[in-house]
């Protein structure tokens, strides 16, 4: 890496760190929350899959006992 490579990063660093804290500084959340609550939605329909899957299995696993 040359110097004018080395110069361009530094350059572009600077600007996004100057732009994120703008950001911070503003306080300007607006999309952050949609992102946010897709996320946790598509966790909590992971974790209901995963429960029907151990809930299934752990239900056949029952029938399948034979008693007497």
């Amino acid at each position: 890496m040359d110097f004018r490579e080395m110069d361009a990063w530094t350059s572009y660093l600077k600007a996004r760190w100057h732009l994120v804290r703008e950001h911070i500084e503003r306080g300007d959340d607006r999309g952050d929350i949609v992102q946010t609550a897709i996320i946790i939605g598509l966790f909590a329909a992971a974790a209901i899959a995963i429960v029907a899957i151990l809930v299934g299995k752990a239900r056949d696993t029952a029938n399948s006992v034979q008693t007497q």
